[in-house]
């Protein structure tokens, strides 16, 4: 059973390998030619069906720029906190030798004579030296760190530009196909009314419930070694004889409505 329901995936992804009744030999009634043509407009419509669902809209590009963007909040989040760091003690670093300039002149510019008050200073002083020469140790670090972490930062972020550009490329792509799509299903289904026409009820009856259990497609077609093109079984002489004496018959396998003509591969 599972072998006959991908044999039939197939059959309904590739309407378009169905031949017209136009053979030598052996033709098939009216009736049934009318239906044969019926039954590969409804493929036809099948088929667009299929290729819609499956339409792609950049789903997996979509996933691989979600993953970038998780790999530039950590490694890229690090390297922006690293030059943050930087950029923070060079200013402080500034503003430490600002304030020594500022102690210096008043120590050394006749402003302050109070001996408490040149002690303070200088402890002051003293304090600030230590916390320049600190900076100045975080500083050396962060200069052999910061540019390979950037480098690293930077190739993700043109990574995650161009997965942007292949993304708006795809939904672009994605607009044109569904378009093609939406009009080839409006020309079929414009097709089908005419094709409706000279086929009796009692049949149409059994194919529209048929191509309802069978995913939309109704018949299929008999090759030369007499093998189902819907599930690729193979028929046995009787029912192969049936189909020549214009019987409508239905594959035991897939259970659509056979449609044989001489001449077919």
């Amino acid at each position: 059973m599972a072998t006959t329901l991908i044999a039939c995936t197939v059959h309904r992804l590739e309407p378009t390998r169905q031949r017209s009744s136009g053979y030598a030999g052996n033709m098939a009634s009216a009736e049934l030619q009318r239906l044969w043509k019926l039954n590969q407009i409804d493929s036809g419509l099948v088929d667009v069906r299929l290729k819609a669902a499956a339409l792609d809209v950049g789903k997996k590009i979509t996933a691989e720029l979600d993953e970038l963007k998780k790999q530039d909040a950590e490694i890229g989040g690090h390297a922006r906190k690293l030059s943050a760091d930087l950029t923070d003690l060079e200013i402080t670093q500034k503003g430490i030798e600002d304030k020594l300039k500022k102690i210096d002149k008043e120590l050394y510019g006749g402003k302050v004579v109070n001996s408490r008050e040149v002690e303070n200073l200088e402890k002051e002083v003293a304090a600030l030296k230590r916390q320049r020469n600190a900076n100045d140790e975080k500083i050396l670090e962060l200069w052999e760190v910061v540019p390979p972490a950037k480098a690293e930062a930077d190739k993700i972020e043109a990574k995650i530009a161009e997965k942007q550009k292949q993304l708006a490329e795809r939904k672009k792509a994605a607009v044109v196909e569904k378009a093609a799509l939406e009009a080839e299903f409006a020309r079929l289904t414009k097709l089908r009314p005419d094709a409706l026409r000279g086929i009796g009820p009692g049949i149409m009856n059994k194919y529209e419930g048929i191509r309802q259990r069978m995913g939309g497609v109704g018949m299929a077609e008999i090759t030369k070694k007499n093998a189902c093109v819907g599930c690729g079984t193979i028929l046995p002489e009787r029912m192969v004889q049936s189909l020549r004496e214009d019987k409508v018959i239905t594959c035991e396998s897939c259970h659509r409505i056979l449609y044989y003509t001489e001449g077919v591969v």
